[in-house]
């Protein structure tokens, strides 16, 4: 009897551990306590840097699931744009169907986040960008969402791929097809861009554990 209960114990962690295995797809949650400049990139006058989560008061299971570390962001905005951060992908996202993330805001700054994915519509692993034109994609397509930057604490944000929209009609084939299939790279870049609540603030922001999932 305890040899079968053994038995079933294994087939269910391996189940579970095959199951977590593809339910989400880490994009980084910065508990190396370093931010990596070989995997990011920043842009505008937005500044980053390593903060450590303080202790929580009460039961959080959000703040909980933030760890140790987070990446805290900052500046003042110039025609309501701040700048933002971005890193490669290269991932067949056909699997998920949500974007997630959590943020700390903060209710004097407040402003919005948008989130910028990129996906490979001419089967070269690149997005090829116009210089001349704030760097926007010429050959694949570039979908966006945007959210609140909300006051004090976690919250969890999880956006539905289907709640993204195109917008760069015209170039690429203009589908959510983010597939690693005949040469396409998938999905390829992520980025997100900080916008102030008015036209001159400033902002003040956290994020932690970037995701993709379903």
């Amino acid at each position: 009897m305890k040899r079968v209960v053994w038995l079933v114990g294994i087939v269910m962690l391996f189940s579970t551990a095959s199951f977590s295995q593809f339910s989400f797809y880490l994009i980084d949650n910065f508990e190396s306590g370093k931010f990596e400049q070989s995997k990011w990139w920043s842009f505008g006058t937005l500044e980053e840097k390593i903060v450590k989560n303080a202790p929580h008061e009460g039961r959080d299971l959000i703040a909980e699931s933030c760890g140790e570390y987070s990446l805290g962001m900052s500046g003042k905005a110039k025609d309501w744009y701040v700048g933002g951060i971005g890193t490669d992908l290269s991932v067949d996202a056909t699997q998920f169907s949500r974007f997630q993330l959590d943020i700390y805001g903060s209710f004097e700054a407040g402003g919005k986040l948008i989130i910028e994915l990129f996906d490979d519509d001419n089967s070269n692993y690149t997005i090829e960008q116009d210089p001349q034109k704030n760097f926007e994609p010429v050959k694949d397509d570039k979908f966006v969402a945007e959210v609140n930057i909300l006051g004090n604490g976690f919250t969890l944000v999880s956006i539905p791929f289907s709640a993204f929209h195109d917008v760069n009609p015209g170039v690429g084939n203009d589908k959510w097809d983010p597939n690693q299939e005949n040469g396409s790279g998938g999905l390829l870049k992520l980025q997100l861009v900080a916008i102030a609540g008015k036209e001159d603030a400033n902002v003040t922001f956290r994020i932690d554990n970037l995701l993709l999932t379903y």
